[in-house]
């Protein structure tokens, strides 16, 4: 039987998002304003086009602040992909589930180095859990992320069989 799950998350808003969307609300209104000005004082029209064109990129830039991560599970491999402003979507990494050495609830206790960290997480430590797996490019790779019930549920089914007893043991 197939063991398909999808999950999207949504990141949470920290001060720095806040702060460029304020720095690109003020930017492109301000040179918006500074293109109307000139354009009404000098007679230069062309510069009402610029200053629409600069509205509407402050807009664009705005839509890229909202970030989504979805979790892909098929069978034994989980996808992970990044969604910008919902338009632009960029797979961050595919791990093979049966090759994952540990899973767990964070904070872990054991902190195991990894030689890369996959952050996909709603940037929240509540209900975040880490997957330590073996890649073939990236050598042990430690995947940062929150998955509901049902998608670690898929991971659980899909661990090696000592892993999976350890989980299940430990009621993760």
């Amino acid at each position: 039987m197939d063991n398909i799950c999808e999950q999207l998350v949504t990141k949470t808003r920290t001060g720095a998002d806040t702060a460029k969307i304020i720095g690109i609300m003020l930017g492109s209104v301000l040179l918006a304003a500074v293109c109307m000005f000139f354009a009404m004082f000098l007679g230069i029209t062309f510069l009402i086009l610029i200053s629409v064109l600069i509205l509407g990129g402050g807009i664009w830039l705005l839509s890229g602040v909202n970030i989504e991560y979805e979790y892909i599970i098929t069978n034994n491999e989980m996808d992970i992909d990044k969604i910008i402003g919902r338009r632009k979507r960029k797979r961050m990494i595919t791990v093979d589930i049966s090759k994952a050495t540990d899973f767990g609830a964070l904070p872990s206790e054991n902190n195991v180095d990894a030689d890369a960290t996959v952050h996909a997480s709603t940037g929240t430590q509540t209900d975040a859990h880490y997957l330590l797996v073996e890649h073939s490019s990236y050598g042990t790779v430690k995947v940062i992320f929150n998955p509901n019930e049902r998608t670690r549920e898929a991971i659980v089914q899909e661990l090696p069989h000592a892993l999976r007893a350890k989980v299940k043991q430990n009621g993760k």
